[in-house]
């Protein structure tokens, strides 16, 4: 009952129906997902979404699209489907082995199928000797893409032992790609984060302004840091009609916990930077004003870099992200703002730096009083109700970065390549094993041909009888 119940597991499992069925989910799924923003569901993205289709977003939330590849449907299917593949390669596993077993056999000893029934029984020309069969035999099966190795009264083609293994690897590997894909999707982190020239950022959790991080993914094993080098707005490669445009391009370096740079290049689209299982893109860019607050005494008690967004419907064209807070002397809060006044032509403003930057200070107290508000030059110092003073120490360009630490790309693309590899021999290596002896019998001499056409492009086994038939002058049929 048992044996019962396995087998008919076994052949549900390795069902091409079903494997058309799970993959036709997946890619629906995948198609869905496209479709509608992806991330936390107190996202800003998310929400505008969930405001402009409120008939759809019921339904997009139950079913967990807004997380396609970490909802439990698409894992579940996607753990079905590795289940099946891996039934399926373990079949052909099966069977790779026992014809690489056979393949090995054959090319050790010299021969093949020994007590099997002949494949074909071919009688000869009674004007052949022995060697002329032979050679015309050989002739034939090499014009029909089977070459042979001769002996006096023997032909014998044997592909070699890894050529049946294309299809097992090809399955395997795709057992490996669904299996990195849906853990992939669990144990990575993906997020945007802002990075003005000249500062380091460390890689964590606060960082980001918007992040999306895997149930599986773990902070604590992250010890690196983030700096944008350097920023060219219009990056420009190649002379004359060969010249690309790649706009607003960072110089990006990654650097350990020490300090040490690991890697550093200009990143722009389809120039990504990688190192192990972390990935940069670049987003978008804007400015950034670099602030130091001074005590009385003259010492600087923080040092704080804005990032500012480009906005048309800001009197000066720059919007700050977010609001640094201050504190008074006397234990209130303040909220500063800093923007950049942006240079203007009749189209509009220019996204650029200033032809003379200045940075808008705006300090607000708690009250929603306006304390401060004035326009300083990188180098210039300005009293702040909060005590001692404030310095601009530069405007420059902010980068914003897509950072995605996904430790199952390495080995998906190890996968991906023996899935290439696996496929191509699968597809076009020859796996065939053919021996052909000449035997006497009460009726004259035979050629008596035992052949395993597993894999063959070139011929078939009819055409392998007719045309030896033809060339050796037969008369009688296939052995039965």
């Amino acid at each position: 009952m048992r044996g019962t119940i396995l087998r008919k597991t076994v052949r549900f499992l390795s069902s091409p129906r079903l494997a058309i069925v799970l993959m036709a989910f997946v890619g629906l799924w995948g198609v869905l997902g496209s479709f509608v923003p992806q991330g936390a569901a107190d996202a800003p993205d998310i929400a505008a979404w969930a405001a402009a289709n409120p008939a759809l977003e019921p339904v997009v939330s139950a079913l967990g699209l807004h997380q396609a590849f970490t909802a439990l449907p698409f894992i579940v299917v996607g753990v079905f489907l590795a289940l099946t593949t891996a039934v399926c390669a373990w079949q052909r596993t099966g069977a790779a082995w026992r014809r690489s077993k056979t393949l090995r056999e054959a090319a050790k000893t010299g021969s093949a199928l020994a007590g099997s029934a002949p494949d074909l029984e071919i009688a000869l020309d009674p004007a052949l000797d022995a060697a002329d069969a032979i050679r015309i035999a050989g002739d034939t099966l090499d014009r029909l893409g089977i070459p042979t190795k001769r002996g006096d009264h023997s032909l014998l083609s044997v592909s070699p032992a890894w050529s049946v293994w294309g299809t097992g690897v090809f399955h395997w590997s795709l057992v490996a790609i669904i299996v990195l894909i849906v853990l992939g999707s669990l144990a990575r982190s993906s997020g945007q984060m802002g990075v003005a020239v000249g500062q380091t950022v460390e890689d964590r959790a606060e960082a980001y302004g918007e992040l999306e991080a895997g149930p599986l993914y773990r902070w604590q094993g992250v010890n690196r840091r983030i700096r944008v080098d350097a920023f060219d707005l219009d990056y420009r490669t190649g002379e004359g009609e060969n010249e690309i445009h790649h706009g607003p391009t960072p110089t990006v370096s990654i650097l350990n916990g020490e300090g040490d740079v690991l890697e550093s290049q200009l990143v722009y689209p389809n120039h990504t930077l990688k190192r192990g299982s972390l990935a940069i893109y670049p987003v978008d860019y804007g400015l950034s004003a670099t602030v130091a607050l001074i005590d009385p005494a003259g010492d600087v008690t923080q040092r704080a870099t804005q990032l500012i967004d480009f906005s048309g419907n800001s009197k000066d064209g720059t919007a700050p992200i977010s609001a640094l807070t201050l504190s008074g002397p006397d234990g209130a809060s303040y909220q500063l703002l800093v923007t950049v006044p942006l240079d203007r032509v009749a189209e509009g403003f220019l996204g650029r730096v200033p032809d003379v930057p200045r940075a808008h200070v705006v300090i607000i107290a708690a009250d929603g009083t306006t304390a401060l508000d004035a326009e300083v030059e990188p180098g210039q110092t300005i009293e702040v109700p909060t005590g001692g003073s404030l310095q601009v120490l530069a405007v420059d360009y902010y980068a914003r970065l897509q950072v995605v630490d996904d430790h199952s790309v390495p080995p998906l693309l190890v996968a991906g390549v023996l899935a290439m590899i696996g496929l191509g021999v699968a597809t076009l290596v020859r796996q065939v094993l053919l021996a052909a002896r000449i035997e006497d019998g009460p009726d004259g001499r035979r050629l008596s041909v035992r052949m395993r056409l597993w894999r063959m492009h070139t011929t078939s086994r009819g055409e392998i009888e007719d045309e030896l038939r033809r060339a050796l002058s037969a008369a009688e049929g296939s052995a039965s």
